[in-house]
């Protein structure tokens, strides 16, 4: 009966120094991000008041409920299920032509874990990022959260290029051609120098029609056109939408059916 009591007050205490070390890290983490230094920890922080204070200035947020920042596993499920939405949906605006596992891809690479904890040094810093968006969408609701992870997250850098599994550039070119309607790529040589040299450098484009979709260059007329083909299918797959527009719920009185520049009559 001892050892079950002692086990049970030795499990609450390691998930309180759990819950004041993630606290910590989101600090850490944000402060790092805003101020370029980690915020010193102190013997007030031991008691959360410090901690709370200093982590509601630094991300402009006042907690309705303080007790949502003693951030836990459930905040952190939550919190994650909230990034993926919003991060979801912002990559399927931003990228209309980047295949589905190739958005996987980059939510992955770009906005996972690891990814998260990259603001800091541990993996800790990232399920802090987790729960604090958990801990956000709970107290001031979808609206709020979906604005931090776009302020906090999505300004991070994407890797789009990196999710593209790009291993046969010319085979991939002429199917997205065909799927497109579009003419058959044809490989131009563009510019070229030291041909009969040691090192011959070749610049190849690749044309739909005339337009150049693509270009490479290499030290051999095969080496550039592949590269050019590459670039074809990069910028294809790869492209931006500068300005988008994610739908998101509005109040009543703000939404109109009427098109625009069309006014309703009185």
């Amino acid at each position: 009966m001892l050892f079950s009591i002692t086990r049970t007050t030795s499990r609450l205490a390691s998930t309180s120094a759990a819950r004041i070390s993630v606290r910590r890290a989101a600090l850490s983490t944000f402060t790092s991000r805003k101020a370029g230094k980690p915020a010193a920890a102190t013997a007030e922080d031991t008691n959360g008041a410090a901690t709370y204070a200093a982590l509601e200035a630094r991300l402009n947020l006042q907690f309705k409920d303080r007790n949502l920042m003693d951030f836990n596993e459930r905040l952190q499920w939550l919190g994650k299920r909230v990034l993926n939405l919003v991060v979801g949906e912002y990559l399927y605006a931003k990228y209309p032509n980047l295949p589905a596992e190739a958005l996987q891809d980059v939510q992955h690479g770009s906005f996972g874990m690891a990814s998260l904890a990259e603001v800091g040094s541990t993996l800790v810093l990232g399920k802090a990022v987790q729960a604090l968006v958990g801990a956000v969408y709970a107290d001031q609701g979808a609206a709020a959260a979906r604005q931090f992870v776009k302020q906090h997250v999505l300004s991070r850098p994407i890797d789009v290029e990196q999710a593209l599994a790009i291993k046969n550039p010319k085979l991939m070119l002429v199917a997205l051609t065909k799927r497109k309607n579009l003419e058959y790529p044809v490989a131009r040589i563009m510019k070229e120098t030291g041909r009969f040299t040691a090192s011959p450098v070749f610049i190849v484009g690749v044309f739909c029609g005339v337009r150049m979709i693509g270009m490479g260059f290499g030290s051999s007329i095969k080496m550039a056109e592949h590269r050019a083909a590459k670039d074809a299918l990069i910028k294809h797959y790869a492209k931006e939408i500068k300005d988008i527009k994610v739908n998101e719920a509005g109040d009543e009185h703000s939404l109109s059916f009427f098109a625009e520049g069309t006014e309703a009559s009185a």
